[in-house]
């Protein structure tokens, strides 16, 4: 097989998995250029459906079938079935020798590809920063998106070249701290909805409806990504920890202990968090923040 890195046309590409990501990476790869060979999925009718999508003529439930054809084989499965789809694979002697391997987990290194590798094949992860709600979200939102990427050097080549034709930004990363990379993604986005789900239930024994609360929150949520893109962390920070107000916090703590006192541990954990983010934003001193650290700690 002539080497990927010095083909003048672009490799095919075959995608087992295909939910969400695999369909968008596989109408994003088509969009791009490149042939994509076949999908395969366990459910005939949804890699039918997937290949209409993407634009495959080929199409199969069965992964070891597809997965010969690419010259790149994505395996775009659940993270729990990553490794084991691999291995079937693997056994059937499914991967052309040469061949790249790409998984699109974010919390998961390329090591889970193993069996491709003793095959023959390169492995390596790309991993899309960006929340995809559906197939033509993801093709609208890629351009301009951090994709992180870590692997085999030899496969990383071809994974920069598949970045850049996506629109993507590499940023790369090893495979030691993959999964603490992708802790950070889940406290950005995923926590991110629950801090709002947190603000929304306080309001609600506030006495405010959902919707209503939710409007009048979402300005203030925006406003506050914005001042983190312009200013930075700490100097984003405002509200009462940052300005030292012990008696607005210590309100909280009693109205909440009255009210909502499940939701209290959660207040507590975050405002020890922000007393150390005022102080390194210099709003406080260490008097000041002893004096909320006492305060926000839970009772022993």
């Amino acid at each position: 097989m002539q080497s990927l890195s010095v083909k003048k046309t672009k490799p095919s590409i075959a995608i087992v998995g295909c939910g969400t990501v695999g369909s968008a990476m596989g109408k994003l790869l088509g969009l791009a250029g490149y042939r994509i060979s076949g999908v395969a999925t366990s459910k005939m009718e949804t890699a039918r459906r997937a290949a209409e999508i993407i634009g495959s003529g080929s199409y199969s439930d069965s992964p070891a079938e597809i997965a010969p054809g690419g010259e790149i084989v994505f395996i775009t499965t659940p993270d729990d079935v990553i490794e084991s789809a691999c291995v079937e694979i693997s056994e059937q002697a499914g991967f052309q020798q040469g061949a790249v391997v790409i998984h699109c987990s974010g919390a998961l290194s390329s090591d889970v590809l193993a069996s491709a590798r003793a095959c023959g094949a390169k492995v390596a992860t790309i991993h899309p920063l960006q929340s995809f709600a559906s197939v033509d979200q993801a093709v609208s939102l890629m351009p301009g998106s951090l994709c992180t990427i870590e692997g085999d050097e030899t496969a990383l080549l071809i994974v920069r070249k598949i970045v850049e034709d996506i629109g993507g930004v590499v940023m790369e990363i090893t495979a030691e701290k993959k999964t603490l990379y992708h802790a950070a993604a889940v406290a950005a986005s995923n926590y991110l909805v629950t801090l709002i789900h947190f603000a929304l239930e306080l309001d609600r024994a506030a006495g405010l409806d959902g919707d209503t609360a939710l409007n009048a929150l979402l300005p203030l949520i925006k406003g506050t990504l914005d001042n983190i893109g312009r200013q930075g962390i700490p100097n984003a920070l405002t509200g009462p920890i940052a300005r030292g107000d012990v008696g607005t916090v210590s309100a909280h703590l009693k109205a909440m202990e009255k009210d909502t006192p499940g939701l209290l541990p959660l207040y507590q954990c975050l405002g020890l968090h922000t007393v150390e983010l005022a102080k390194a934003k210099g709003t406080i001193g260490q008097e000041k923040a002893d004096t909320l650290i006492a305060l926000l700690e839970p009772d022993k």
